[in-house]
């Protein structure tokens, strides 16, 4: 008899001071994820984080931290967490990479760890979001959403995985990404440059390839499609473009022989949605 897959521990994190406008963006998300009643999905809403909490931590599979951020360009920006080499606090207070640190070398466990950072303005002593934040906020909800959703179905399903190989100069982006498409049940290869593109895609056979437009030339991008395509790539390709409308109204992506382009900043929801689609996943 099968065994029925034990659905993933989930904890969902939101940190920040509801009482300084957009610093309370984390405790906000939290509040909507409650009510949106994800079985195996727990939550936790705190000023700070701190050293207790990775007693905490290390009973779930999968933590998200939820912040607010004024490093992102983009309403939300994701990273993965690494254990830090040296554990810092002052007061108790820690870096989810410190925190992450003490599962490791006290608790002998690091769950998977990731970092949502959605984009705040104003930061005053007032409740309220700004329209600003709240924009983002509700942008990053969808996400987290989908996320979570993605996340559980992945863990459950015993289907094949499809690869996709991402060729792109942006360090951050394929790093984002990747946890996107991990999350969503992509096995993921990725590539800074075109040289390294062709190499990885010729070791790990991907299913779909996502390359930017725009990398050692203005056209590199449409350039390795076209290379790739010759070489008998019978997958779908997507270029991914920061150039907006630009692109839509000079290239054809069907006489590159494209699936679509992608805009950046990527739509993370329309990005899985759309290779599942192409790759007949659902």
């Amino acid at each position: 008899m099968t065994r029925e897959r034990q659905k993933p521990r989930v904890l969902v994190y939101g940190f920040g001071n509801p009482g300084r406008q957009d610093d309370g963006l984390g405790p906000r998300v939290i509040e909507e994820i409650e009510s949106r009643g994800f079985r195996s999905v727990h939550t936790d809403a705190n000023y700070q984080l701190q050293i207790e909490d990775a007693a905490e931590m290390v009973k779930y599979d999968l933590v998200i931290f939820i912040d607010a951020t004024v490093r992102s360009e983009h309403p939300y920006m994701v990273q993965r967490v690494r254990p830090s080499s040296e554990i810092s606090f002052t007061s108790h207070v820690v870096s989810p990479d410190s925190v992450l640190a003490i599962c490791r070398d006290i608790f002998k466990k690091a769950p998977e760890t990731w970092v949502i950072g959605i984009r705040g303005y104003e930061f005053e002593f007032a409740e309220g979001l700004s329209d600003r934040a709240q924009n983002n906020f509700e942008k990053a909800l969808d996400f987290i959403t989908l996320l979570l959703s993605e996340y559980e179905r992945k863990k459950m399903s015993n289907g094949q995985q499809k690869t996709v190989l991402i060729i792109d100069d942006d360090a951050d982006l394929r790093a984002s990404m990747r946890i996107v498409l991990e999350a969503s049940g992509f096995s993921v290869g990725e590539a800074a440059d075109g040289e390294e593109g062709i190499k990885i895609a010729e070791r790990i056979q991907p299913d779909a390839i996502l390359v930017d437009l725009m990398m050692e030339t203005v056209d590199a991008g449409s350039k390795l499609s076209t290379h790739f395509k010759e070489q008998g790539f019978k997958g779908p390709i997507f270029l991914l473009s920061a150039a907006g409308d630009a692109v839509r109204y000079n290239i054809d992506p069907r006489e590159l022989g494209l699936a679509g382009i992608f805009q950046k900043p990527i739509d993370h929801i329309v990005l899985i949605r759309t290779l599942k689609k192409q790759l007949k996943m659902d």
